[in-house]
């Protein structure tokens, strides 16, 4: 799959899974300028890398500027969410100690 082929969400975020396995899943988002205000507080850690365009995070009450090429690794239950992006930011997300199998 060619994560730059997959389109811009008109609102939120679009998620497509590109591997799943034992407890790892790795995934492509892409965002639109209007990003879901959801709060994760994940069982989960989670790594993050952006790929292209911009985000703004808030975790456990800081702002968290992304830009290309930026990584980020957020601990379990680390409250966060998505502040801002700029449309067709794009990204990778490492999901690990999820037991999905």
């Amino acid at each position: 799959m060619n994560i730059l082929a997959i389109p811009v969400p008109s609102h939120g975020e679009k998620f497509e899974t590109l591997l799943e396995k034992e407890e790892i899943t790795i995934e492509a988002i892409v965002s639109s300028e209007d990003p879901e205000p959801s709060l994760y507080d994940q069982d989960h850690d989670e790594a993050v890398l952006l790929v292209e365009g911009e985000a703004v995070l808030e975790m456990a009450g800081e702002k968290v500027v992304l830009k290309k090429g930026d990584f980020l690794y957020i601990k379990a239950h680390v409250p966060h969410k998505v502040l801002k992006t700029a449309r067709g930011t794009r990204w990778f997300a490492v999901h690990l100690g999820q037991n999905r199998c």
